[in-house]
């Protein structure tokens, strides 16, 4: 049965006091931004841009992600925005492509190449209600159980010292991470009403002064950074309109959209029940919005996190007083450098042994959508184990088409493309007689 946003009330309404709001919210920075961060710094750095500009756009993702953060809980009129507790960053989906693009050509068209895309997939939003046709539970199933096992391999490398580090796999790292992932378990086991919900902060927090006492705390680039920063629109130049590159960006965020599909699939999971087709079209619809404003301030493509949805299942804290929370602390952050870049000194291993926590649940949240199909009708032992198998896979030979076209071994090198389309065609084909006549009938009745 599918629930609207009204009987979600019960679930999303909880009140908690404002400091409790406030510092649960920065529980949700503290999980989302080191990934997102991350993206912005890979993206830079690839496109050899400098120091203070890389800078200017983590600010300007900071200050973007809040605003697709608030779109996303309070809504624009009727139609954009789920108004459900949903925390957006950087997504990875489309970096391959940003690379490329800007490598190709530059800032001004690969800026142009997100918002144009963003036009195309509000355009799309109209008609999402026949693409979610297309992502029944076991496809669903089996992408939202690959997101947690194809993060697995970023929590331990991270956990290790963090990829190309001289001293990867240092004893001390992989000690620190574990430390951090104990605390955050035992805290949420026994710190009872008031620590359970502050685990993941309690781990962060203890692991960095362990960290500092270990001498891997390196507190420069907050000594460094400016007080205040006034985040512009188009920075970077006007921005400039090319078919190929919106083209190649449109296939991307596709893929970023059906990633987001999955993380509706989580919350529901947490929520105990089902989030109507319309606001997830609501939902999507409102991060393509967001998504025309993060290209407008030469800012990335957003998408829903998954861990922030595990993160509210781990503490218990579901209220949307502390994603709206969160979103204000993000825009602050974007205009104060000084307290962002607090945030970039929270070293690997800490985060490692954070995420690992982290993404077991989601994948534990994957395997729960899977264990209420049975598995002996509708072919779904095999479209869930082969698409599980392909997506896994292209986790750990992502070179596997190396004469593939530079934008088709981008797809075909991303697991969660992988499992999803594959489990879509695998659904489409085998149950041709019975799945897709039995949602024929169903809107045909309700119609």
């Amino acid at each position: 049965m599918e629930t609207n946003v009204n009987e979600y009330k019960d679930v999303f309404g909880e009140k908690l006091s404002p400091v409790k709001t406030v510092v649960m919210g920065l529980q949700h920075v503290l999980t989302m931004c080191p990934g997102s961060l991350a993206l912005i710094i890979i993206l830079g750095t690839a496109l050899n841009l400098d120091a203070k500009t890389i800078g200017y756009l983590v600010s300007a993702n900071l200050l973007t992600s809040g605003i697709a953060i608030l779109i996303q809980v309070y809504g624009l009129g009727s139609k954009i925005g789920s108004k459900l507790p949903l925390i957006l960053g950087s997504s990875y989906a489309p970096l391959g492509a940003m690379i490329a693009i800007g490598k190709a050509y530059d800032a001004q068209v690969l800026f142009g190449a997100i918002i144009g895309s963003a036009v195309v997939l509000i355009a799309l939003s109209f008609v999402l209600d026949k693409i979610l046709k297309l992502f029944p539970p076991v496809v669903v199933g089996s992408f939202v159980t690959l997101i947690g096992i194809s993060l697995a391999h970023v929590s331990m490398e991270n956990m290790a010292g963090g990829a190309g580090a001289s001293d990867f796999g240092n004893p001390r790292y992989l000690l620190l991470g574990c430390f951090v992932a104990a605390v955050v378990v035992l805290v949420g086991r026994f710190g009872g009403k008031i620590f359970h919900s502050l685990s993941l902060l309690a781990g962060m927090t203890l692991g960095t002064a362990v960290a500092w006492a270990m001498g891997i705390v390196d507190v420069t680039p907050v000594m460094e950074a400016d007080w205040f920063r006034i985040v512009i629109p188009f920075k970077l130049g006007l921005p400039e309109f090319k078919l190929v590159p919106i083209v190649v960006m449109t296939v991307f965020c596709l893929v970023n959209l059906i990633q987001c599909i999955g993380v509706f699939s989580v919350l529901d999971e947490v929520a105990g029940c089902e989030t109507c087709e319309q606001d997830k079209i609501k939902g999507l619809r409102g991060q393509a919005v967001a998504q025309a404003i993060s290209g407008i301030f030469c800012s990335v493509p957003g998408a829903m996190f998954a861990e922030n949805v595990g993160l509210m299942n781990l503490t218990g804290a579901k209220g949307k007083g502390v994603i709206k929370s969160a979103g204000f602390i993000l825009i602050l952050l974007g205009i104060i450098p000084k307290f962002s870049s607090v945030i970039t000194v929270i070293p690997k291993p800490v985060l490692g042994g954070a995420t690992l926590v982290l993404f077991g649940i989601i994948t534990a949240s994957g395997i729960s959508i899977l264990t209420k199909l049975k598995f002996t009708e509708d072919n779904n032992s095999t479209i869930v184990g082969t698409s599980m198998i392909l997506g896994v896979a292209a986790t750990f030979v992502s070179e596997m088409f190396p004469t593939l076209p530079p934008t088709a071994k981008m797809l075909f090198g991303s697991p969660l493309f992988v499992v999803s389309i594959s489990a879509i065609m695998l659904n489409l084909i085998l149950n041709i007689n019975t799945g897709l006549v039995r949602v024929k009938l169903k809107s045909e009745q309700g119609a």
